[in-house]
């Protein structure tokens, strides 16, 4: 067994002990291979191994391994989900930026937060998708896109914070305050 095929069996057999190292090791040596087999067994992995190539995938920063996180965030479970949309997060990915926003009206709280928080760290490439969540979602929807759009301090989204701040959720009107405030709007300063 080569050494690539040990280490995607650790991380596959969702042991904890076995898996973190293995991630780590998998980093180090580029694991594009990964991917490949990661897509293949997909549908055979239980969920601990799916959370593992979650959290493997998000340390292998290719289109294949963005492509493959997309994919487990439609997940049966939670936790899978979560840990895809933080891959993506930490890897950046604009191509996940549309897949995240679905999933700001996940029915796991968890995941829509988590949703939330990769985008924002995604960044100015995620702004038309969080505008268009911010205008067309649910109330919980609206709430999350506000919220992304905090510290992205986008001046795109000026128009839209400011009409987030007659909406009926409060939580919506909250985050568009402060994302306006952050970028200095609506602020009058007086020389002394």
């Amino acid at each position: 067994m080569t050494e690539m095929a040990s280490l995607i069996k650790m991380i596959l057999s969702g042991e904890d002990a076995q898996a973190e190292p293995a991630v780590s090791m998998l980093a180090a040596m580029g694991g594009e291979q990964a991917v490949f087999v990661f897509a293949q067994r997909l549908p055979d992995t239980h969920v601990d191994g799916r959370w593992w190539m979650a959290r493997a995938l998000a340390v292998i920063p290719t289109a294949q391994s963005v492509e493959l996180l997309t994919r487990l965030l439609n997940d049966p479970a939670t936790d899978v989900r979560a840990c895809a949309a933080m891959a993506l997060g930490e890897m950046a990915a604009a191509d996940g930026v549309d897949a995240l926003a679905a999933h700001l009206a996940d029915e796991s709280a968890h995941v829509s937060e988590v949703c939330a928080v990769a985008l924002s760290r995604i960044g100015v490439a995620a702004v038309p998708a969080l505008l268009r969540a911010l205008q067309e979602g649910d109330s919980l929807t609206r709430a999350r896109a506000a919220k992304s759009l905090v510290p992205i301090e986008s001046q795109e989204a000026i128009p839209a914070l400011i009409h987030a701040l007659d909406d009926e959720n409060a939580v919506v009107t909250y985050y568009a305050e402060d994302a306006l405030e952050r970028m200095g709007v609506g602020m009058v300063l007086l020389k002394p």
